[in-house]
């Protein structure tokens, strides 16, 4: 990695072949919110504080970087899964991220298709923003899926949440909500949202994950998820 000419954004380039020996990360906030992003877009979001109001999970770990959002691309007719940053599904192919001062960008060229995130944090709002961008190289037409997973905090740790976080689907608003039910000090109520529609969703690990981990959940093998709450889960 190395600073641009104009000194103005800083690029990394990865490859499985090529890792960073530790994980570079870069943080973006404004007085009430932030998010924490690293080279293989691991990290976490937070709102007030980023100790005792995580919204999702922060792995800690300087060497795996485990994500707890990930963006995975799939397409329909093959199936075949990957993840937009180098982790959990990476493939042979280099991945370029750029930090630059409030934005961290994540580019990456894989299966004829020119793949681009743009991830920010507005001055005022609460709310952390990823612009997705893909271009088709092949002459053939693909159909896709997006599946956005995080892994949902709500508290100061997944210990003592996990079971009690209860997630809302409003169809007409497109708009997925999930709430802390046990969570008496941060009463937030957190939000997932798209520009495309969201088709189904799950809150259930079990389903999600089946006898996989996040490198290769059973969940992106299914038609459709099965749109069950999280509570208990």
């Amino acid at each position: 990695g190395g600073f641009s000419q104009d000194g103005k954004e800083y690029l990394i380039l990865e490859s499985m072949k090529n890792r960073l020996p530790t994980v570079w990360s870069s943080v973006m906030a404004n007085e009430k919110f932030g998010t924490i992003v690293t080279d293989s877009m691991g990290g976490f979001t937070f709102s007030k504080n980023s100790g005792l109001n995580k919204i999702t999970n922060w792995s800690n770990n300087q060497v795996l970087d485990n994500p707890s959002e990930v963006i995975y691309i799939q397409n329909k007719e093959t199936l075949e899964s990957w993840s937009i940053g180098i982790n959990p599904m990476p493939d042979n192919k280099q991945y370029k991220i750029i930090y630059g001062l409030g934005y961290a960008k994540y580019k990456h060229g894989s299966k004829d298709i020119e793949q681009e995130v743009n991830v920010f944090i507005p001055n005022k709002e609460t709310v952390k923003v990823s612009l997705l961008n893909l271009k088709n190289l092949a002459p053939k037409r693909k159909k896709l899926n997006i599946i956005y997973y995080i892994k949902p905090i709500l508290g100061e740790s997944g210990l003592k949440t996990s079971r009690y976080i209860d997630i809302k689907f409003n169809q007409n608003s497109n708009i997925l909500i999930a709430q802390n039910k046990i969570n008496t000090e941060f009463k937030e109520i957190v939000y997932v949202s798209s520009s495309e529609k969201i088709k189904s969703y799950t809150g259930s690990k079990k389903f999600f994950f089946g006898e996989g981990d996040i490198s290769n959940p059973e969940g992106l093998k299914k038609v459709i998820l099965n749109n069950e709450n999280s509570i208990g889960r």
